[in-house]
């Protein structure tokens, strides 16, 4: 080995032992925050009513001491649990370490992290657990849904969970519970990651086992999967969507999508629903497809209980979908590479309104734009006065 190699292979050995070193502060701070945290000394069955909005979970909290119910959305696919920042400044959380932090939109923020002394939902009491002060992005839904912040999986896992969506009910129990024995059961072991409470299951497309899927309840979409594995289906026809609608707690990023109709089962179930492949590399399973069972999570011994109660239907993608710019334009946040308009057009008036005609401000248009898209038409008026009519198959 040449001298000039050498000290390349030198470099390179520091740079993994200052990565080995930064990977392993990180464990020991979340090991740290985490310790102590747990749930009420026994806890049998109890219920915790929640809203469903919007194709998530929102469940109503009392944090420490205080009597007020805050507003937080209850997600599986959360590594940690979060509390609205301004939330924190009031209760005087205190900073305790901070971490890096990454969405399924691919954005990655550095965030303080805190404890939580006491999470009480409903009857329910959870201790000591860990939480990142959460600054929304300005484009961010999530505050329209649940303002106050997450529940997340290192809450969760610390119980079992039954989710009800027909009575919009969670029932937790530091014992698994009680199936319905009138509904069949389908059993999938799932796996976590080291000091992750988050599930990641196996599932099945057309005989082919895609691995590490998480069980998100903090999604409202269906399923979601890389798109490295779109080539694994090539008879198969697909739509292409390009798409930048989809913003989580830090804003969005666009995505390219692939979407095969495609069977899918897991330990027997099988059902044809559409599949989308991500450009964002993201593998989700979420509350579209799961608020067609029964859902229970059982952390002692890893296994999720499926008991269908109706047929899976996914809501068909939209494959235009306009935003806000001002309140005078709008602008394209999801089109196909067959249609006139791109990503990033701006629009003068969709059917001779202005944003500011239909929505009153950005929640609004977040828990109506879907309501305003169900029309057999359209009619976009671009900045060059140019007139396009959408068909409602293309909505």
């Amino acid at each position: 080995m040449n001298f000039r190699n050498w000290r390349t292979l030198k470099r390179l050995i520091v740079f993994l032992f200052i990565v080995i070193v930064m990977a392993s502060c990180a464990a020991y701070q979340q090991l740290r925050l985490q310790s102590r945290s747990g749930i009420g000394q026994y806890v049998t069955e109890k219920v915790i009513p929640f809203e469903y909005i919007k194709g998530l979970i929102v469940v109503e909290t009392q944090l420490n001491t205080k009597t007020t119910k805050n507003k937080f959305i209850f997600d599986t696919g959360a590594f940690n649990s979060k509390v609205e920042y301004s939330l924190s400044e009031k209760l005087a959380l205190e900073t305790k370490s901070k971490r890096s932090n990454n969405t399924a939109q691919g954005i990655r923020r550095t965030i303080e992290m805190t404890i939580i002394d006491s999470l009480r939902l409903n009857e329910v009491q959870f201790f000591n657990i860990a939480a990142g002060k959460l600054k929304y992005d300005k484009k961010s839904y999530s505050p329209c849904i649940a303002p106050d912040g997450i529940i997340g999986a290192n809450a969760i896992k610390l119980a079992n969970w039954k989710i009800d969506y027909q009575n919009k009910e969670l029932l937790v129990s530091n014992k698994p519970l009680k199936r319905d024995q009138s509904l069949p059961s389908y059993f999938v072991d799932f796996k976590t990651s080291f000091l992750s409470g988050i599930p990641k299951i196996a599932i099945d497309i057309e005989r082919k086992l895609i691995k590490d899927v998480l069980l998100d309840a903090g999604y409202n979409g269906g399923l979601v999967i890389p798109e490295s594995y779109a080539g694994e289906f090539p008879d198969i026809a697909s739509q292409t969507i390009m798409d930048q609608s989809t913003a989580g707690i830090y804003g969005s990023n666009q995505d390219t999508l692939s979407i095969k109709e495609l069977t899918v089962g897991f330990s027997g179930f099988k059902t044809k629903i559409p599949v989308e492949f991500s450009s964002l590399d993201k593998a989700l399973l979420g509350n579209d497809f799961l608020e067609h069972f029964n859902i229970y999570l059982d952390y002692q011994n890893k296994q999720i209980v499926f008991q269908p109660y109706e047929k899976v239907v996914i809501e068909k993608t939209k494959t235009f979908i306009p935003g806000i710019l001002n309140d005078s334009l709008w602008i394209v946040n999801r089109s196909t590479p067959a249609s006139p308009l791109s990503i990033g057009d701006t629009l003068i008036t969709i059917d001779g309104l202005n944003p500011k005609d239909v929505f009153q401000s950005h929640c609004d248009y977040f828990l109506g734009i879907s309501t305003f898209l169900n029309k057999d038409s359209l009619s976009v008026k671009l900045l060059n006065h140019q007139i396009i009519n959408i068909a409602s198959s293309q909505l």
